[in-house]
């Protein structure tokens, strides 16, 4: 018999359960068998909480904390794509310790385990319920900020691909890109340096690059969710371990700015990113066409090349915006272009490219990417 989330509650010690999800999720009728079990496993229906934004922000979690302390709960099960994901792990944060959220933003600022916390995403795209960080919005300060600790990460991930059949083609295709950017980025990123890290975004890749059109033209077709949401997983365990890069940095800027879609904006940037880091990455962007597409036969630089175009061809195929100016990004002029390099620069996550970027580099990116 198949374990459900109320049985890994129950394994974990939680007793009374904060469910964390969307107002969407909680409408559809898709909580009923998961509330059912948390209610079976602790003989209490759990605490709700649905007000989960898209784009989720610093007064979401603290309301979501709030919540939680007020009918003491020890465990969150989270339900929805990565802003739930990555909500319920700050909201875990701050019910764990109190306090401000604030005082730990950043890098290992957390020095003790939290509560249970058991995610089930309904996308296949940020692999956030694998991941030991979570990004949420400071809308004040148009900014993203980032928490992350080994402590943050879901002690369970329950992956069901049922609860992707009702997700629209947009949203598959913008969260499938989203994974692919994964599987890419971490594969030559600076802190790639393990066999198994390199196994897993390749064999995601291969995934993507095969199921991903399917689960876009026929979202019921439950063999392409299911691949598409393991080879998440698997890339979402790979940049856990090896990082990403400028692509993601260019993006988290634009997000944080215009509160564009994560996955939608790292689609746009990625064909520009790989062409920015070839004369670096070379062999690696190679490495992935000869995995993917054994039978291409080719040149290094034009395994690279082939590689650019399934991602460009994807795109297309999928209907997706190709420039900043189709999700309605205003024209860059120089302050705004400057102040988004300098976004870009000092996010985290272009520590890992594999080579320096300069911002009048990051600049170029933002004007080919409009």
């Amino acid at each position: 018999m198949a374990l459900s989330a109320g049985d890994f509650v129950r394994e974990l010690k939680g007793n009374k359960v904060l469910l964390v999800t969307d107002a969407f999720l909680e409408r559809s009728g898709m909580l009923d068998g998961i509330i059912a079990s948390l209610t079976e496993a602790s003989a209490a229906p759990p605490v709700l909480f649905s007000d989960v934004p898209a784009d989720s922000d610093i007064d979401c979690v603290n309301a979501g904390a709030e919540l939680a302390r007020l009918h003491d709960c020890d465990a969150i099960v989270c339900v929805g794509g990565g802003s739930v994901i990555d909500t319920a792990k700050v909201i875990n944060l701050c019910l764990t310790y109190g306090g401000d959220l604030m005082e730990y933003q950043g890098l290992n600022l957390i020095d003790r385990s939290l509560f249970p916390l058991v995610a089930i995403p309904t996308t296949a795209g940020t692999g956030s319920e694998v991941t030991f960080v979570a990004m949420v919005k400071d809308h004040a300060q148009k900014r993203k900020l980032m928490f992350g600790s080994p402590y943050l990460a879901p002690d369970m991930a329950i992956l069901d691909p049922e609860l992707l059949l009702s997700l629209p083609p947009h949203l598959t295709a913008a969260t499938g890109m989203d994974a692919i950017t994964h599987g890419i980025e971490s594969f030559v990123a600076t802190n790639t340096n393990s066999s198994f890290t390199n196994a897993l975004c390749l064999e995601s890749l291969s995934l993507l690059f095969k199921w991903l059109p399917v689960a876009y033209r026929d979202g019921r077709d439950i063999e392409a969710r299911s691949a598409t949401l393991i080879a998440s997983c698997m890339a979402g365990v790979a940049f856990n371990n090896s990082g990403v890069g400028v692509v993601h940095g260019l993006a988290h800027s634009v997000g944080a700015m215009f509160g564009t879609h994560h996955g939608m904006t790292n689609a746009i940037f990625l064909p520009h990113g790989m062409r920015f880091n070839m004369d670096i990455a070379a062999e690696r962007f190679a490495a992935i066409t000869a995995f993917i597409e054994p039978d291409f036969a080719g040149t290094t630089e034009d395994k690279c090349q082939r590689l650019i175009s399934r991602v460009e061809s994807l795109m297309h195929e999928m209907q997706m915006p190709a420039n900043l100016a189709a999700i309605k990004i205003p024209k860059l002029n120089g302050e705004l272009a400057q102040e988004l390099a300098l976004m870009a620069a000092a996010d985290p996550a272009i520590i890992f490219n594999p080579k320096e970027v300069s911002l009048e580099e990051l600049r170029d990116l933002l004007d080919k990417a409009y």
